[in-house]
């Protein structure tokens, strides 16, 4: 008999396959139930909110409409920054557990850190099986992990990820292990030769590959190149990037299977989950109210890009109310599979520039977020590579970097970047962004 975790995890998992049939109406007043408890609660413990509350127009005890909501100004990623420990609620309800730190900003070159409490983990964790179970993966299959491990991993299997044999363990391990009777989980750093990887993946006949999607299409071009055919393989999933047409195309022409992808950030959790019939997003309602916003900050239509605004609606230990992740997105229309679940055709500007080795290979860069994170005088960060054997380090700095910090910096390039680069450092008052305002966090001379 199950208990604890797991019990609750599948009793949320009865309640979300109920309310995800709900009409768009229904959800979005429950999603402004919610709302209601977690401004009231920013309120009074969040240093940071009760001035920004009252000068939208959000007196305590106010009824929390629509129209009253999208008077709060949006929440940006450099005001995370400013606020510091006044954006931290001084207390929150017991039952939420306790907190923990992370650091992010990989996507979007301004680091933060936000801190997240045991339920909101739970929230995230309830997502990610809700995504298991849409697309009825076989979790007794072997799952290839083509990617770093999170902070936090035990050193000795950080340490062998990097290794030339890689990681093996018996299970997944984490949720799905909680769940499930897993088969064999094989981990291997993208910051391995293509070739390599590819290898990997053959002698471990992965039923599941787990990758970015810059780095799945240097997989691909080689499987092409090389006639190489993966026929145990039943899925790849991926994360944090950009997934378009030409990449499941080729993905189906290559391996022969689909692409799974979610839509998540670190600092929130799953923001949307790739529909098992129609290939689009729905957004994950019952947790997270998501709003993509034109210029002039009105909600978007389908059809149309706008910014993607945040708020996570469970998270008190550091409640982001508005909160502008950095991404753009074009909505979608009702999904033909008929949820309830709004919908995202596809996330844009997620993109990075390949890192060109002084051989000629591509990869994937590994930027070191989380390490950079940690510098709290760091900003805003750009790497540029300004040829086959140097790279450039463009930082925004609150205070001169001191010497420690810089050694810090340059040994974590010479482990993410390789050994072979020179590395520049360099100070600046701003960094230069796309026509469309963002910060890319990696771009390269050599791409034409």
């Amino acid at each position: 008999m199950l208990e604890g975790q797991a019990a609750v995890l599948l009793a949320l998992q009865q309640q979300l396959a109920d309310s995800q049939w709900w009409p768009a109406e229904r959800l979005r007043a429950a999603q402004f139930e919610q709302l209601a408890t977690l401004v009231a609660f920013a309120r009074e413990a969040v240093p940071f909110y009760a001035a920004r509350l009252d000068a939208a127009g959000l007196p305590a005890g106010a009824a929390l409409t629509p129209e009253a909501w999208s008077r709060l100004p949006v929440l940006s990623r450099h005001d995370v920054r400013q606020a510091g420990e006044a954006l931290h609620a001084t207390s929150f309800p017991a039952a939420h557990g306790g907190f923990f730190e992370i650091s992010t900003g990989g996507s979007t070159g301004i680091p933060v850190r936000v801190r997240k409490t045991d339920l909101a983990r739970l929230m995230w964790q309830t997502g990610h099986v809700r995504g298991r179970l849409w697309h009825q993966e076989d979790p007794g299959g072997t799952l290839v992990r083509l990617l770093s491990l999170p902070p936090g991993t035990d050193p000795q299997i950080l340490a062998a990820l990097y290794a030339p044999e890689g990681v093996v363990l018996e299970n997944w391990g984490g949720v799905d292990e909680l769940l499930w009777r897993t088969g064999k989980f094989a981990g291997f750093s993208d910051t391995h030769p293509i070739a390599d990887q590819v290898r990997f993946v053959q002698t471990h006949q992965a039923n599941h590959i787990l990758t970015m999607p810059a780095n799945l299409r240097l997989l691909l071009s080689y499987c092409r190149q090389h006639g190489v055919r993966l026929p145990d393989l039943r899925s790849v999933w991926t994360q944090s990037e950009i997934v378009d047409d030409t990449l499941r195309a080729a993905c189906r022409e290559v391996l022969g299977c689909e692409i799974i992808d979610n839509y998540s950030a670190a600092e929130t959790g799953f923001l949307a989950l790739q529909c098992p019939e129609s290939g689009q997003y729905h957004i994950q309602a019952e947790t997270m109210l998501v709003e993509i916003l034109d210029a002039a900050g009105h909600a978007c239509q389908p059809g149309e890009i706008g910014r993607v605004v945040v708020t996570p609606l469970h998270n008190f230990a550091t409640p982001l109310l508005r909160y502008e992740i950095g991404d753009e997105a074009e909505v979608g229309a009702p999904c033909r599979c008929g949820r309830g679940l709004s919908v995202l055709r596809r996330v844009v500007g997620r993109s990075t520039d390949y890192l060109t080795l002084p051989s000629g290979e591509q990869r994937r860069p590994q930027l070191g977020y989380y390490q950079l994170a940690k510098i709290r005088t760091v900003t805003e960060f750009q790497y540029v590579q300004r040829s086959l054997q140097q790279i450039e380090l463009m930082l925004v700095v609150e205070r001169p970097l001191t010497a420690a910090e810089e050694a810090e910096i340059r040994q974590m390039v010479v482990v993410n970047m390789g050994p072979e680069f020179g590395l520049t450092i360099s100070c600046h008052a701003s960094l230069p962004r796309t026509k469309a305002g963002k910060l890319r966090p990696f771009v390269s001379d050599l791409v034409a």
